[in-house]
């Protein structure tokens, strides 16, 4: 038990003392879950080289790159919720800048009342926002930030949702963003990549526990950062067979968001179909292994070598020092996308203002103090 003073605890010293001195268990744990992997690191590699499963990539000159990711904030005042969303595109370290003659950045802020719904709404707007860019962006290699499944989710979680006032407004950022165009552009367009930081795939290793007869600790994404070697790549696989189950349902039974249902898994048909591949690429020996999502159509052509050594070394190309661990552009459009909030606070500020020198400035004071805690 801490100590008192008083009969108060100190806090936070207290807590964070006995939080410190009970840390021996976390350690071991860690050890517990990263240590294997490790040892077993020279064999496993042994392994997958009798599979066959580890390529190496030959240098070719690079594609033009840029990176799209979005972001969005719910500011939950006393009166209202305030949202924002966004999303940008952002070029890579090329030799020279393409010339970026479509959209580069999207916005889209809204004043409701409270619902619990409205976050709902921010990633379906995100969501069709990162769509629309990565549709249209110019370049030979365009990284969706997350996972082909990451834009079903966020787009099928506001079309789910059982409020209509966050339905009607869906619908129409939907249709004036062309979304269901997009989708299906981003789901067959094999210049367009996806690229989950987070993952917790084990298909890789499921197939080596196979060969040596024991458990292995892990995911795919800790593994082959230990057993790839820089400019290693794994033999491309196809996704799980769970794809198949990938699916929209709207929220209600009228006409307008059936239709939408309808449309939108009509788009993400190579989704179930599953003709989406996948490889962990170690382009860096201070990088981990990146899981790359791209067409199967790549896998079956006569050029899969060629596109997978211009994938490889234009990402390579994106490595610019051990403080990013992740493509440059990739990179940048996360950062953008993360200082959303800020934003989101500078547009809270300025209504405030023009509320405080309006003819009624005591509504300015309904939007001054918000549900969320500000940190110390």
């Amino acid at each position: 038990m801490p100590e008192s003073y008083e009969g108060y605890t100190l806090l936070p010293e207290d807590l964070l003392n006995d939080l410190l001195r009970e840390s021996n268990g976390v350690v071991n744990r860690v050890e517990e879950m990263l240590a294997p992997a490790l040892e077993q690191r020279a064999e496993l590699r042994q392994v997958m080289n009798d599979l066959g499963l580890i390529k190496r990539y030959k240098q070719v000159p690079p594609e033009s790159i840029c990176g799209i990711d979005g972001g969005f904030a719910v500011e939950r005042t006393v009166a209202v919720d305030m949202l924002l969303s966004a999303a940008v595109g952002v070029e890579g370290l090329n030799g020279e800048t393409t010339v970026w003659d479509t959209i580069q950045y999207l916005w889209w802020t809204r004043v409701d009342h409270h619902n619990i719904e409205n976050e709902r709404l921010c990633r379906g707007v995100m969501g069709a926002q990162e769509l629309a860019i990565l549709a249209e962006a110019p370049h030979g290699i365009r990284i969706l930030d997350g996972s082909h499944v990451t834009l079903v989710i966020q787009l099928n979680s506001a079309m789910n949702a059982e409020s209509p006032e966050v339905r009607r407004e869906i619908r129409r950022v939907w249709e004036q963003m062309n979304t269901v165009d997009a989708l299906t552009e981003v789901c067959n367009n094999e210049s367009i990549i996806a690229m989950p930081k987070y993952d917790s795939s084990r298909g890789i290793i499921e197939k080596l526990e196979k060969e040596v007869g024991s458990e292995i600790i892990g995911d795919d994404k800790h593994l082959l950062t230990l057993v790839l070697e820089p400019g290693e790549y794994t033999n491309p696989c196809r996704v799980p067979e769970k794809w198949s189950n990938l699916h929209f349902s709207a929220g209600s039974d009228l006409a307008e968001d059936r239709k939408i249902e309808e449309e939108f898994t009509k788009a993400i048909a190579p989704l179930n179909d599953r003709q989406i591949h996948y490889t962990y690429f170690k382009p860096d020996e201070r990088s981990p292994a990146f899981r790359i999502e791209f067409k199967s159509q790549v896998v079956n052509s006569r050029t899969k070598d060629l596109y997978l050594d211009k994938l490889c070394s234009t990402i390579t190309n994106q490595i610019a020092g051990p403080f990013i661990r992740e493509p440059y552009p990739q990179y940048l459009a996360d950062v953008m996308a993360k200082s959303v909030g800020l934003g989101l606070n500078a547009l809270q500020a300025a209504i405030q203002l023009a509320l405080g020198r309006s003819e009624r400035p005591e509504l300015s004071e309904f939007l001054i103090h918000s549900y969320r805690t500000e940190e110390v």
